[in-house]
């Protein structure tokens, strides 16, 4: 087994006994410090011990393994003898950066050696702030702290690891590991490299079309599990309307009423519960909707019993169609992904056998690989799985299988498949699969995400090895690819990383992207353990639009709160740990990937889990420090839906001879000073809002302009009215074309209520 390949997160869920063991251990150990090592001692040192680079591209610098792989470091860097000058399963490189113009540069590490059935893995931590840190397990009696993890790899099966370091700091110190996992030291020692590159300028020329508006929607206080909805999933039923979501042991049915744009958060969002007892006893919760029939998957892995169990629901999970189990020899044991789709018409023998017409697809993560089972009766049982990949040709995690619309092609994708990102793919009904990868990728942290539009398009949506995220275009289903943009350098010349990238595509020439991105230029990883740094970026959510088939992009900051317009909305402060079940108390509340879709009108929406409380405490933080205890902790769910602009099928994109806004819902509270008002920016029609205008009224005396305020205000007192229900008010938005129709009425309420 490869460590790298067996995460953490996997491991969590292998069996019970094993995780108490775990936990026993990890308390024993708790009294124990660590070793420490800096640039001035060279203990379990390669050959030479450290080297630095220069800003010039093309600078490199090489050094050699020397340790014998005796005994292997079977649980990987956990299992290195630090501390130990005889180490015998690990060794480490000290790169030094001395002070330069390192603008624009990145640096290559490679790992390369002779024979593939010898395994390496690599690990790269950075020196934080100038202290030294830990750089493994201590034997006894050591100090330090624990300098962060900023790189990783461990491909599975192959000859070398890959990892992006930068742009790097002046006078950064990055400590280099080899981790001997199964490899013959003496026999096939691994060569290690360092190169300085030029970062590849792949800037997105901006879109041209009406930019899209999104509101961010949260359950009410008391709702369900509201606030530990990690990596939660999400579907909308075409012909209902109704959104579903599901995270942790919690599903959920949302539905917005239009009657106002935004929606009212508060009077116009209807949340619902809809927990089945089959699904509160298992791990790793997911959910899928075939949108077009609206039929409902949803579960959870049960590791003791080596299954899935599932319900199935054809009405919003009002009520349970049947429940289902996955399961045998063949399943994985996390990671567990669920689509559907039509079928491959051509594929005799594997079609629909009843009554539903499409297929659903069941993947889930193995030790060494991923398997994927069919479902030929609408998700009732399934075919026992076969795998997709081999560990030679993947080594890192999947992300959410999706099926094409148009001709039933099943796509699995991965983040680590020979150093690259890609997906195995499946034209025949999943019953074979092959791999095919981004050449111009490298592999990442993070799940990457596939989105395939009405005609077969796809878009493939990753964060690369410096952690920016990346959107390519294929039309012949990953052969080739085309316009391998960074969506980073879109947002900011400084953005430092994104995580959880998802894509949803409408027509063949729309689809959207949706990330977690931070543009802080602090010290510290973003993504890593941060067990040693004090990381002071801020997060907040961004989707990226197309409408000319990933030809130019455009990314919108997606933070907006309807009852707080225009202020910060981040997402999290500080870390967002990406390392599993080592991350520290605090940066892995949202652990692993966020999700996304789009309605039947082309909305898109995306739901993530909020480490913030809608971010107005995180936004006053200014230290993350090392027990995370400023940074919230939270996971509350948070839906991002569309409000304006292009949708992603373009028969429904707003416009016609007079496209006026629509009118905000408004929020009149009785004061002392008189009447208060607030509204929300509503849907702008496709041109800017230049002003509101305010009315009052009463069924007695009819209704008055009392006022007109510009396009930046959202709040008004009305002085000369005073006491709830005495009034009602109405607020109209105008733009160009005119004013917004609106016959709603808002009553004052008491300021407390």
């Amino acid at each position: 087994m490869k460590k790298s390949v067996f995460k953490p997160r996997l491991f969590k869920w292998l069996c019970l006994p094993i995780a108490l063991t775990l936990i026993f251990v990890y308390i024993l150990l708790q009294g124990k410090t660590f070793f420490y090592i800096n640039s001035n001692q060279s203990v379990e040192a390669a050959t030479p011990a450290a080297g630095s680079l220069t800003d010039t591209v093309g600078s490199t610098i090489t050094w050699l393994g020397d340790r014998t792989g005796s005994p292997p470091a079977a649980n990987g860097e956990d299992s290195c003898t630090a501390g130990d000058a005889t180490a015998t399963n690990c060794d480490v490189f000290t790169l030094n950066i001395p002070p330069g113009n390192w603008s624009g540069k990145i640096i290559r590490v490679r790992f390369q050696w002779a024979t593939v059935a010898n395994d390496y893995d690599m690990v790269v931590r950075q020196e934080t702030n100038g202290t030294p840190g830990m750089q493994g397990a201590c034997v006894s009696g050591c100090t330090g702290t624990l300098d962060a993890v900023v790189a990783t790899s461990g491909q599975g099966t192959t000859n070398f690891e890959e990892v992006i370091l930068g742009p790097p700091n002046d006078g950064a110190v990055y400590y280099i590991r080899a981790v001997y996992f199964a490899a013959v030291g003496p026999a096939d020692q691994y060569l290690g490299k360092a190169t300085v590159e030029s970062i590849p300028v792949s800037v997105p020329p901006p879109s041209a079309c009406p930019l899209p508006t999104f509101d961010n929607y949260q359950p009410p206080v008391g709702f369900p599990r509201r606030d530990q909805s990690g990596e939660p999933s999400i579907g909308v039923n075409w012909n209902t309307g109704n959104i579903l979501t599901m995270s942790r042991l919690q599903a959920n049915r949302t539905s917005f009423d239009d009657s106002t744009s935004p929606a009212d958060p508060i009077n116009g969002v209807k949340w619902m519960g809809k927990t089945s007892p089959a699904l509160v006893t298992g791990f790793d919760p997911i959910l899928f909707i075939d949108s077009v029939t609206g039929r409902t998957i949803a579960g959870e892995l049960e590791i003791a019993a080596g299954s899935t169990n599932g319900l199935i629901s054809d009405d919003d999970l009002t009520t349970i169609l049947a429940t289902f189990q996955t399961g045998g020899a063949t399943q994985g044991v996390d990671h567990q992904t669920i689509g559907g789709g039509p079928p491959n018409p051509n594929i005799s023998g594997r079609q629909p056998t009843g009554r539903y017409p499409h297929l659903f697809y069941y993947a889930s993560q193995s030790i060494a690989t991923a398997t994927v089972a069919t479902s030929f009766d609408g998700g009732l049982t399934y075919e026992p799985a076969v795998p997709a990949y081999t560990l030679a040709q993947c080594g890192g995690l999947h992300g959410h299988i999706k099926v094409a619309p148009n001709d039933g092609t099943v796509y699995l994708p991965n983040k680590g498949c020979g150093g690259k990102q890609g997906f195995a793919v499946s034209t025949d009904n999943g019953l074979t699969w092959t791999v095919r990868t981004v050449p111009t990728s490298t592999a990442g942290r993070t799940d990457p995400s596939v989105g395939i539009g009405s005609g077969g398009r796809v878009y493939f949506a990753y964060t690369a090895g410096d952690n920016h995220p990346h959107v390519v275009v294929s039309d012949d289903k990953g052969i080739t690819w085309r316009n391998d943009y960074d969506l980073a350098l879109a947002v900011s010349p400084n953005l430092t990383a994104a995580v959880f990238p998802a894509v949803v595509a409408g027509d063949n020439d729309r689809a959207a992207v949706f990330f977690i991105a931070t543009d802080s230029t602090n010290p510290g990883n973003p993504v890593g353990d941060d067990s040693g740094t004090a990381y002071k970026g801020t997060w907040y959510p961004y989707i990226a639009v197309t409408c000319d088939g990933g030809q130019s992009w455009s990314v919108i900051r997606a933070d907006n709160d309807p009852l707080n317009p225009g202020k910060p909305n981040p997402v999290q402060q500080g870390v967002i740990c990406t390392s599993g079940t080592t991350c520290p108390t605090g940066t892995r509340n949202l652990l692993d990937f966020n999700d996304m879709t789009v309605d039947s009108r082309g909305r898109i929406l995306a739901v993530y889990a909020d480490g913030c409380n809608f971010g107005h405490p995180c936004i006053n933080i200014t230290d993350n420090s090392a027990d995370k205890s400023q940074n919230q902790g939270i996971a509350r769910l948070t839906i991002i839906r569309q409000r304006g602009g292009m949708r992603l099928f373009s028969a429904f994109d707003p416009g016609g001879p007079a496209p006026t806004p629509l009118s905000p819902p408004v929020y009149v509270a009785s004061t002392q000073r008189g009447n208060k008002l607030k509204w929300p920016t509503p849907d702008d029609g496709g041109a800017p809002i230049i002003s509101y205008r305010i009315y009052r009224g009463s069924d007695r005396q009819g209704e008055t302009l009392i006022a007109e305020v510009k396009s930046n205000v959202h709040e008004f007192i009305d002085r000369k009215s005073r006491g709830a229900g005495n009034y009602y008010y109405r607020v109209t938005a105008v733009n160009a074309y005119g004013e917004s129709p609106s016959n709603l009425r808002f009553y004052p309420m008491k300021e407390n209520e």
